[in-house]
């Protein structure tokens, strides 16, 4: 059984075990370009955690400023090497002035804001004419583009995520009622990873703590999938076959430019 609501602050001293340093973030590196694009000196993330991509993006400008609900989530951004200007909020009222920022983006984190359509609204309220709104993430509402194993072996993961996610299409169709224009959607990673045999259970991903998808399930619901994916292992072995746990998800990038 899932939730749809997640308490970031029991989970934030491990969340960072989502990014391996062996990883390559192609996502990071399209909002460097984006930033270097527009020339934003004033950058706001909202939904920020532990500040991870904003670090990346003070490369650009010292101007990086982060926003998120979760104390426990802000406490670990304060730790990271660059200076982060950080705040609590929502991401339905934006507890900054109209247009304060060249650039505003969230990454993988609009399925957890409670509105959507407000969220687009207030972002660009708050950018300044000529600034950019970049929403990042995957979108489950594509059928037959994707698959993750986590959807295959834990119960009614996959579900949940097509109430929590918004669907492509929408974001564009609310950042165009808004009045946002030049909007587009590109795909900026394809994150591939396929884990072989009993490698999978070295997969960070795995971790009970280390996706909201599998963060919202119960202990029960948890070890229900776990037992599941050693039950396919078992059986596999015993018949001397080779088994693949396959991450194929693609990542796109809404934009939208205030004019």
């Amino acid at each position: 059984m899932t939730s749809l609501q997640l308490n970031y602050d029991q989970i934030a001293t491990e969340y960072n075990q989502r990014y391996p340093s062996a990883q390559q973030w192609e996502r990071g590196q399209a909002l460097l370009k984006l930033a270097g694009e527009q020339k934003a000196v004033s950058v706001l993330e909202v939904g920020s955690g532990t500040g991870y991509w904003l670090t990346l993006l003070s490369q650009t400008t010292p101007s990086v400023f982060g926003m998120d609900y979760s104390l426990g989530m802000l406490q670990q951004a304060q730790k990271q090497p660059a200076p982060l200007m950080l705040s609590r909020g929502t991401a339905v009222q934006l507890p900054y002035q109209n247009a304060s920022f060249d650039m505003l983006y969230c990454v993988d984190a609009i399925h957890h804001f409670v509105d959507h359509q407000a969220f687009i609204k207030e972002a660009h309220r708050v950018l300044k004419p000529g600034g950019v709104l970049a929403v990042i993430g995957h979108d489950p509402h594509e059928e037959g583009v994707s698959a993750w194993y986590i959807y295959t072996y834990f119960d009614g993961v996959y579900e949940t995520d097509k109430k929590r996610y918004p669907a492509g299409v929408a974001v564009m169709q609310w950042m165009n009622e808004q009045g946002f224009k030049n909007i587009s959607s590109e795909t900026v990673e394809r994150i591939l990873n396929i884990h072989d045999g009993r490698k999978v259970l070295d997969d960070p991903f795995l971790k009970h703590s280390a996706t909201s998808q599998l963060a919202l399930l119960s202990d029960e619901a948890y070890q229900a999938g776990m037992e599941k994916i050693h039950l396919a292992l078992e059986q596999a072995e015993a018949r001397e076959e080779a088994i693949q746990f396959r991450s194929e998800i693609p990542v796109k990038m809404f934009l939208g430019y205030k004019p």
